[in-house]
C-alpha cells in the first residue's frame, strides 16, 4: 500500500493494547534504502507524553490508513517514585 506524506503526518499512533500515543509530526527518511526509518510523535492535548517519541520502523506493527500500531515496548516507562520519602525538618 502506498501512503503519501500529507496521509502520514497527522495519523493516529496507538500501542498494541490501544492506548493512544498522539499524532505523527514528523518523520525520517533514509535516501539511500527509500524507505521511513523513525516516525516522531507528539501527544494529543490530553495526553500526558510531554516529549515527542521517536519510534523507530522496526517498532512499527501495521500502519492503515487512519492509524498506525506500535509494539507496546515503544511506550516509555513512566518515572517510579522514591520508595522512602525524606520530609524537612
Amino acid at each position: 500500500m502506498l501512503i503519501n506524506a500529507k496521509k502520514i503526518i497527522g495519523n493516529k499512533v496507538f500501542s498494541q493494547n490501544g492506548s493512544s500515543l498522539g499524532r505523527v509530526t514528523d518523520f525520517q527518511v533514509d535516501v539511500s534504502g527509500q524507505n521511513i526509518v523513525k516516525y516522531f510523535v507528539s501527544g494529543d492535548f490530553f495526553n500526558l507524553i510531554k516529549e515527542p517519541l521517536i519510534i523507530d520502523a522496526s517498532q512499527i506493527i501495521e500502519i492503515k490508513k487512519d492509524r498506525i500500531i506500535v509494539e507496546d515496548a515503544a511506550i516509555p516507562e513512566k518515572e517510579k517514585a522514591p520508595s522512602v520519602v525524606e520530609y524537612a525538618k
